[in-house]
């Protein structure tokens, strides 16, 4: 039977964690066919191996790992590509260090991606689990949080939202329609230094609705290795580097879709700066938070330069909560 959707589990290095994420997602309780996909980045572990082994005992497992370093978007695209090839209508992916809580997960969202036609997104909400926490204790945490009943709403989430505040989407708590998605990869994706989902939401948002649910279906591993929670300055810098990088890319492709397409839905050239220098806002903003975190010794001289750069930050309350988070780190 052809597989209505695919979960995508990107895996590298992550054995202590992987076999409870798999287990999650194979248990859904889903009336649709669907089939995992599965692609190893060259891990040093034996992911890589729990990879085979899993394609091997279930039929609709699939591990299309072949030994080439992608890295974390790569591999992420390399896995897009292979599940459209396959004619999926819907697309989930989990990270290899998550877990599913919601037995249901994967039946309620494609459900409700059925039944309303102009949603593009459905996405739900999650809870953080620690190191140590396991499939059966995440599954406890849910049934604690979650009610029994559960409904979608319409988010205020958009491009312009995307491009100007933070991108408050977790990928694993989210199902997408797949259709315009060679595009996708045609046009939007194929940039070096990217972030992983947030091209995606902001390519979407040009065809349809972000719906969210009130069910938490995504145990979060916070993991201290993880971008949010590094102290490493060069890490930060780079990630908040990349997701300028990535709205950037995104409105120049934008403006030359829609000037290819219809001109007079292009921006004007005031509107192309408008929308680049709001970008550079938030992303000065974002690195002010991370340098207030880590109370580096030449953070006043950085605020100071955000500033003169754009003085109307000065009614910004983030800018002055990150001098706070300093004083209180220094």
């Amino acid at each position: 039977m052809k597989s209505l959707a695919a979960i995508i589990i990107t895996v590298y290095n992550k054995e202590n964690y992987f076999d409870a994420c798999l287990q999650s997602v194979l248990q859904q309780k889903c009336s649709y066919p669907f089939v995992v996909i599965l692609s190893d980045d060259c891990s040093t572990d034996s992911s890589a191996a729990l990879c085979h082994t899993y394609a091997e005992r279930y039929s609709n497992v699939e591990d299309i790992t072949d030994g080439e370093h992608r890295g974390v978007v790569g591999n992420y695209l390399y896995c897009l590509q292979y599940a459209l090839n396959l004619g999926v209508k819907y697309i989930s992916q989990v990270d290899c260090d998550d877990i599913l809580a919601d037995e249901n997960f994967l039946n309620r969202q494609i459900s409700f991606l059925e039944s309303e036609e102009g949603a593009q997104v459905a996405t739900s909400g999650f809870f953080l689990i620690n190191e140590k926490e396991n499939l059966e204790s995440a599954r406890a945490k849910f049934n604690e949080l979650n009610p029994a009943a559960s409904c979608y709403k319409e988010l205020n989430i958009n491009t312009k939202s995307l491009l100007f505040k933070n991108n408050t989407i977790v990928a694993g708590g989210a199902t997408y329609r797949a259709e315009h998605l060679n595009e996708y990869i045609d046009r939007f994706a194929n940039l070096e230094d990217s972030t992983q989902d947030l091209p995606l939401w902001l390519f979407l948002s040009l065809y349809g609705k972000f719906y969210g649910c009130s069910v938490k279906s995504l145990a979060y591993r916070d993991l201290r290795e993880s971008v949010s929670r590094s102290a490493d300055i060069q890490k930060q810098l780079d990630f908040q580097h990349a997701s300028l990088m990535t709205r950037l890319h995104f409105i120049n492709n934008m403006q030359n879709k829609f000037y290819e397409q219809s001109p007079e839905d292009s921006l004007s050239p005031s509107q192309l700066k408008s929308y680049i220098n709001s970008c550079n806002r938030l992303f000065a903003l974002k690195m002010l938070r991370h340098y207030a975190k880590l109370a580096p010794k030449d953070y006043i001289k950085k605020l100071k330069g955000v500033l003169s750069s754009s003085p109307a930050l000065i009614f910004n309350g983030s800018l002055w909560r990150s001098l706070l988070v300093y004083i209180k780190n220094r």
